[in-house]
């Protein structure tokens, strides 16, 4: 199942499926449904890659749950949980192991948390692609945090789960071991919403601690509206988010997970 659902998000993420409605149009030029095809692929590819669009879609996703500036004010808790993104191997010409943007944005808000209320830390995510070998994911996040500072005893390692609805389940046996019921979870504020959905269905008590914003304040000039090659990859994100939010949503109340 989880294999497949790789399969399906090449699909149905950019910019596959514009090549896919060229193909068929293209291939059936001569129906007049092709010819239609033809101006709502333009259209979908210039308007989802100018900018106001973008932002627009991210900022509903952003804005969904406020930062979480003084976590005292959210009153007890027994844990921080941080849920994993990429991270970079030593391989290649990389001579030492690292973290995407992502994730460092993500550690970086839980030692904020941590300084102001030190509490255990769970690392959530291990090896995400089943078509590479693992290379100690959880582990390079892990150190980050071990080397700004925070103990080696207060944080904690999960490395099974492989997506979002799995770092529920994983870090949920965790957190019931334990006796912690509440506990921040940290993760991009864009993928916030999917995770709460699902955390809060299986895992105790999430309070949101959202970082790695991105929205800032609009900015726009006329060529923002024209395509670029900056919002690509923030689109692949965004339509990402939407559609996990939707797959959970689907599972947690039609699927019986």
């Amino acid at each position: 199942m989880f294999t497949l659902k790789q399969f399906l998000k090449v699909l149905l993420l950019p910019p596959l499926p514009w090549l896919l409605m060229l193909l068929a149009v293209l291939v059936f030029w001569q129906r007049r449904w092709a010819r239609k095809l033809l101006c709502v692929t333009f259209l979908l590819i210039l308007g989802l890659h100018c900018g106001p669009v973008n932002y627009a879609l991210r900022y509903q996703l952003e804005s969904r749950y406020p930062p979480l500036i003084d976590p005292r004010k959210a009153g007890a808790y027994d844990a921080i949980v941080v849920l994993t993104s990429g991270s970079v191997p030593a391989s290649g010409l990389i001579p030492f192991p690292s973290i995407d943007e992502h994730m460092f944005r993500r550690l970086d808000e839980a030692w904020r948390l941590y300084r102001i209320q030190p509490k255990p830390i769970i690392i959530s995510g291990g090896h995400v692609n089943p078509f590479t070998p693992a290379m100690d994911e959880n582990k390079i996040a892990r150190d980050f945090l071990i080397k700004w500072g925070v103990p080696k005893q207060d944080v904690i390692g999960e490395e099974k789960s492989r997506d979002t609805f799995e770092n529920a389940l994983e870090s949920g046996k965790i957190l019931k071991k334990h006796g912690w019921k509440r506990y921040l979870l940290v993760t991009s504020a864009m993928h916030m919403p999917r995770s709460m959905l699902v955390f809060s269905a299986r895992a105790g008590e999430p309070i949101a601690a959202p970082g790695d914003f991105t929205s800032g304040k609009f900015e726009w000039s006329p060529f923002d509206f024209f395509p670029n090659e900056s919002v690509a990859p923030k689109l692949f994100q965004t339509i990402h988010e939407y559609l996990g939010w939707a797959n959970y949503y689907w599972r947690l109340n039609y699927a019986g997970d």
